[in-house]
């Protein structure tokens, strides 16, 4: 991407920062900086102030910070990238400087205080998270390849799905697929296999246990490409199936369903929470529904907004959102269905292309 593409978020972040009276912000969450100009290493810091923006690493990122940083300009050194700035002069004594509370330990904001003792620190939480919040069509896009490549690693893995197979086995098979590809550069997070009780843990981490009749069965994986994250998750029952099973899964359905259905940007997020929950609810399992509805996806799996029953936020146009209602109910098993929807200004777009209706494996 190029310069000028990051230098829009760049200024943009800029103009939210002078509206606090604030001189510039200090940016050390490595997603932040990758969205801010590119960069995808593992260690730098990205000032930007009044006279632009300046990248900080060390030797170890020479060639890579030159290919991948735009918008920036580049410092390389050994020592602290907080003493490279005093050393510099890239801050006067009295400026007020921007941080992220929620990105910033204690001790690195003391480490901050003293080298940077003339410059007063204001923590201003989530500035560039809901910046994030909207996607533009490069960002759109690289969602759609993950999603696509999320779906064609399921139907790969899918004939594999049988009753004497091991959690992992299938686990394991996602994560190559993901690399097989080549698109996708890893798995957007730690596939979760759960079989028979397991799938009543929402995070089960899968194991050597073998899928039994008369189960149910929760996958629920996602590939990463150009740093953007997928989440599908998809549920089966085993032959021999309970009818309880069964009418848990289409409840779990029609709520997932439903509450699509009311996606459009301005709605509440609460409200799309509350149309699964309540139908759950209804059902007789509200108890067994203990967890959001869903979040946003982007550079991070887990980004804001949330689909919660305690959300204050409203949906905006190109936010993309998880919706992933789930039944967990100890000694049954749980079901969990989950999409990837782009909001639009008067409805949304499904991408997950995966078949969800009932299916039994044997």
């Amino acid at each position: 991407m190029s310069k000028e593409y990051f230098q829009r978020r760049q200024n943009k972040l800029s103009e939210e920062l002078s509206k606090h009276n604030l001189d510039g912000m200090l940016v050390t969450n490595m997603i932040h900086i990758r969205y801010l100009c590119g960069f995808t290493g593992s260690s730098a810091t990205l000032l930007i102030n009044q006279e632009g923006t300046t990248f900080i690493s060390d030797g170890r990122y020479v060639f890579q910070s030159e290919k991948e940083v735009k918008g920036a300009s580049i410092l390389i050194d050994s020592i602290s990238h907080f003493e490279v700035i005093k050393n510099e002069n890239l801050l006067k004594d009295g400026q007020k400087i921007a941080i992220d509370g929620n990105n910033v330990s204690y001790q690195n904001f003391i480490t901050i205080s003293k080298v940077l003792s003339g410059v007063e620190l204001i923590n201003m939480t989530n500035i560039i998270e809901t910046m994030a919040m909207q996607k533009d069509e490069k960002e759109l896009e690289a969602i759609k390849t993950a999603v696509e490549i999320t779906d064609r690693a399921f139907a790969e893995v899918f004939p594999m799905i049988k009753i004497g197979v091991e959690e992992k086995v299938i686990a394991n098979q996602l994560s190559f697929l993901y690399r097989k590809y080549g698109d996708s550069d890893s798995d957007a997070f730690p596939a979760i296999v759960g079989a028979g009780p397991n799938s009543a843990k929402p995070h089960h981490t899968p194991t050597d246990r073998k899928i039994g009749p008369g189960e149910l069965l929760v996958i629920d994986s996602g590939a990463k490409f150009a740093g953007y994250h997928a989440d599908m998750t998809r549920s089966f029952a085993t032959k021999g199936f309970s009818e309880e099973q069964k009418s848990i899964y289409d409840i779990v359905l029609k709520a997932q369903v439903d509450s699509i259905k009311g996606i459009k940007s301005g709605v509440s997020c609460k409200s799309i929470d509350k149309i699964a929950r309540d139908h759950i609810a209804s059902a007789g399992y509200g108890k067994y529904f203990d967890h959001g509805l869903g979040h946003s996806l982007g550079l991070e799996i887990h980004e804001n907004p949330r689909f919660s029953k305690v959300s204050t936020d409203n949906l905006g146009t190109n936010y993309v959102m998880t919706v992933e209602p789930g039944i967990y109910v100890k000694d049954i098993g749980g079901v969990r269905i989950e999409d990837d929807v782009i909001v639009k200004e008067n409805g949304y777009e499904v991408l997950n292309k995966t078949p969800k209706d009932f299916h039994v494996i044997s």
